[in-house]
C-alpha cells in the first residue's frame, strides 16, 4: 500500500518551533489596535490573532471576533496565590480595564479553557451568578479572562493575551 503525502508537508514539518513570533503585548500595539479594523458598525474589533501570553504559541482568537470595550474590572487574581509572571497585573476594581468582548458562545473561540465555578465575592449584586475564568487550553496560564457560568458574553482582558502581529507591521 503506498501513501503519498501532501505537498509541503515534510518541509512544514522540518521547521523550526522558534521560527514563528511569539505575540506583541497590549501595550505594544495600542495605537494600532485602535486606529484600524473597525466593522461597519463602528465597534473596533481585534485587528490580529490573539495568542497565549505564555508564548505557547495557541491562538485565542482569530483576529476581527472581539470586540474592544472599556468597563470596570473584576477580581480576578487569588490574594493568596503568585500571579504567572507572562500576565500583567490587572488595576483593582472599579478600576477601569479595556477588554475583548467575545459572543456568543464559547465556540467563537479558536482556542480557550475554563477553570471550575468561582462564586464572586465583595459584588454588590443581589444575587451573583457563579462565574469561571477563562485560560489557555494549550499551557493552562490565566486567568486571561472570564464569564458568568452560562452566560454569553466572554471577557478576555487585553493586556493579558499577545498579539500575533506580522513581522511587517
Amino acid at each position: 500500500m503506498s501513501t503519498s503525502l501532501p505537498p509541503g508537508i515534510l518541509e512544514a514539518l522540518q521547521i523550526a518551533p522558534g521560527t514563528a513570533p511569539d505575540g506583541r503585548t497590549f501595550q505594544e500595539v495600542l495605537l494600532d489596535l485602535t486606529l484600524a479594523h473597525a466593522s461597519d458598525d463602528g465597534v473596533l474589533t481585534n485587528k490580529y490573532d490573539l495568542l497565549c501570553p505564555r508564548g505557547c504559541r495557541s491562538v485565542i482568537l482569530k483576529r476581527g471576533v472581539g470586540q474592544l470595550v472599556e468597563r470596570s474590572g473584576i477580581e480576578m487574581d487569588s490574594p493568596g496565590h503568585p500571579v504567572d509572571p507572562a500576565l500583567d497585573p490587572l488595576p483593582a476594581p472599579p478600576a477601569t480595564v479595556q477588554w475583548w468582548l467575545v459572543t456568543p458562545s464559547p465556540m467563537t473561540f479558536e482556542n480557550i479553557g475554563f477553570s471550575r465555578s468561582v462564586v464572586r465575592t465583595g459584588d454588590n449584586t443581589a444575587s451573583p451568578k457563579p462565574m469561571k475564568f477563562l485560560i489557555c487550553a494549550d499551557c493552562d496560564v490565566g486567568p486571561l479572562g472570564w464569564c458568568e457560568e452560562g452566560g454569553k458574553e466572554f471577557w478576555l482582558a487585553c493586556s493579558r493575551v499577545k498579539y500575533a502581529v506580522p513581522l511587517s507591521d
